[in-house]
């Protein structure tokens, strides 16, 4: 997924998870913790998509921020989340999501620039700039 895909998709759901849970959020924030993982491409010898982005490490590292800040960190957690989950998980190259268990490679296996991806990335797009709108968030 490209990176707007993933911004759309942690905003809606890190939005979507503060309301949930009463807690108000940093769009800012939201919008950079949905694209963190992609670290990976700037750390020589990390395989992109590889460990970074396993579910297991992310939580693992976001332990800290859900103690000190309990349900307020969630929704960051939850744009955090979604880029191995949802949006890199459907593409062609896949996601290792349970790295360290195991290395096996996890996706729907659709191309980046498919058809398919370019329409999800935009009708994301449009409902993230929607809701941003309504909720006074752009």
């Amino acid at each position: 997924m490209y990176s707007v895909g993933h911004l759309a998709f942690g905003y809606l759901f890190g939005r979507a998870s503060s309301k949930l849970l009463s807690v108000n959020v940093n769009v800012s924030l939201l919008f950079l913790a949905s694209i963190l993982p992609d670290v990976d491409l700037l750390i020589p010898g990390v395989e992109h998509r590889g460990p970074i982005h396993s579910i297991m490490i992310l939580f693992l590292a976001f332990v800290p921020a859900l103690i000190m800040y309990k349900k307020r960190a969630i929704p960051y957690f939850t744009a955090l989340a979604q880029h191995s989950l949802i949006g890199d998980s459907l593409t062609a190259a896949g996601v290792q999501m349970l790295w360290p268990i195991t290395t096996a490679w996890y996706g729907a296996k659709i191309e980046i620039a498919s058809q398919t991806n370019v329409s999800l990335e935009w009708i994301f797009f449009i409902a993230c700039l929607t809701v941003m709108l309504k909720t006074r968030d752009a």
